[in-house]
């Protein structure tokens, strides 16, 4: 997504953590829960130096700041994977699977 402005970034960094939330407390299994919790972590840190910017910086490009943020490519690959066994309702597999994608993307 190499045409995805700081303001659209955040949109969508938000609305994954916010799904993702909902994930997380769907999950049955603990090491699913431990998954999740460290993609929202990570998603956060990214979410919070995101808000740093100034808001009429917004259209600038979008470039990954957290050192991390590409280390959960892996997990976030797994909950794709794994998603219809993590989930127990289907508007939150529906909610999350196209941001999924899109924050897989965001963040390659």
């Amino acid at each position: 997504m190499s045409s995805t402005t700081l303001l659209m970034a955040t949109e969508t960094l938000d609305q994954f953590i916010r799904a993702l939330d909902d994930v997380y407390w769907e999950a049955s299994d603990i090491a699913d829960k431990d998954v999740i919790f460290n993609i929202s972590r990570v998603l956060t840190n990214e979410l919070i130096e995101l808000h740093k910017v100034s808001i009429q910086d917004g259209h600038y490009k979008y470039e990954p700041v957290g050192e991390n943020l590409r280390t959960i490519i892996p997990q976030l690959s797994w909950l794709n994977d794994n998603l219809s066994r993590v989930t127990r309702r289907t508007d939150t597999t529906t909610e999350i699977q196209p941001l999924l994608r899109t924050i897989h993307q965001l963040i390659s």
